[in-house]
């Protein structure tokens, strides 16, 4: 196939250009060359802003266009009307966010999406990220059609290359051993995707022109299990302290950021719990956690990052400034 990949060199798009290259396709990346611009010598670049430059693509042709960052709707459209007379299939990368209700269990391609009719869809709003999406999905069928259009809804994506940390940090910490801060209980669900199994996926789903809406989340797990199998990766003494959700909330410690994989709010609980049984009947398989935890323990230790320059976790010093608290009210109960 001749494939143009929008993006293509930072997470996601990395590992699916790794991928059409391992099976054997030509790749067309287009993107601003702003990230690790040096990768992939054999694909042709085209080197171009999508929300100013999708003239460049006029008049080429594609078998197919795999979509990794597209975030608002009128981009999206404007690059779908470009490419649709030449390009017969486009793969979108959507989110799981893009449900209108998230604190619902097993949510599925069948749920209904948020409105965007009240925001501004010209501005990305991270506060409006899943709308955004869902109108991002709306564009690509209004240009393309149900009947050529693939959207994909992933997640939370990990693995080697995560600029996030979401994931990483955890590795990363159990690995530093003694005492780590843990949010509420070794049962709190967690939910994510090794990205090269969803970039593999997503690859095979265009091979064989498959089309229609697909969520990828992953497999659904107890951080209590992640955290033990970080400790055997690491061989680490950890010392797991779970506090519970009220003493982390009046501390001011995060969700999801800070304390990556926990989630505390009621809306949000069902991105820890989404069912991908429709992927999985066309194709969909995850590699073991031990894996996923070893590679990117590699890759991460590749970086040498300094405490400062991590995207997400609690500081070292935020840390033991929490830990001290935890035990002096814990102490102070007892008497």
């Amino acid at each position: 196939m001749e494939v143009l990949l929008i993006g293509g060199t930072r997470f996601l798009g990395r590992h699916i250009t790794e991928s059409l290259l391992k099976n054997g396709h030509r790749v067309t990346l287009f993107n601003r060359g702003q990230f690790a611009s040096d990768l992939f010598p054999e694909c042709e670049k085209i080197t171009g802003d999508r929300t100013t430059d999708f003239a460049l693509l006029t008049g080429r042709s594609f078998d197919a266009v795999i979509d990794t960052c597209g975030y608002l709707p009128d981009d999206v459209r404007k690059m779908a009307r470009t490419l649709h007379p030449v390009t017969p299939m486009y793969v979108f990368i959507s989110s799981i966010s893009v449900y209108a209700d998230l604190s619902q269990e097993k949510i599925n391609e069948n749920c209904t999406v948020s409105s965007w009719e009240h925001i501004d869809t010209n501005v990305m709003d991270w506060n409006h990220y899943g709308p955004l999406k869902a109108a991002c999905e709306q564009a690509v069928i209004d240009e393309y059609g149900s009947d050529a259009s693939l959207i994909i809804r992933p997640g939370l994506i990990v693995g080697p290359h995560d600029y996030s940390d979401r994931f990483t940090y955890w590795i990363e910490r159990i690995l530093r051993g003694g005492k780590v801060l843990a949010p509420v209980s070794p049962q709190e669900r967690t939910q994510f995707i090794d990205v090269r199994d969803l970039a593999e996926w997503i690859v095979a789903m265009t091979e064989t022109n498959t089309i229609g809406t697909f969520q990828a989340a992953g497999t659904e797990r107890t951080l209590g299990e992640l955290f033990t199998a970080c400790q055997a990766i690491a061989q680490s003494d950890a010392e797991f302290v779970w506090a519970d959700e009220h003493f982390l909330k009046e501390n001011e410690v995060g969700e999801w950021v800070e304390l990556p994989l926990w989630i505390a709010s009621p809306q949000y609980k069902g991105m820890a719990c989404a069912d991908d049984s429709k992927a999985q009947k066309h194709g969909l398989q995850y590699r073991p956690i031990i894996q996923t935890i070893r590679d990117t323990l590699s890759w991460s230790q590749s970086r040498s990052l300094a405490p400062d320059d991590w995207r997400a976790g609690l500081s070292p010093e935020k840390e033991i400034s929490v830990l001290h608290t935890w035990h002096s009210s814990f102490h102070s109960n007892e008497k």
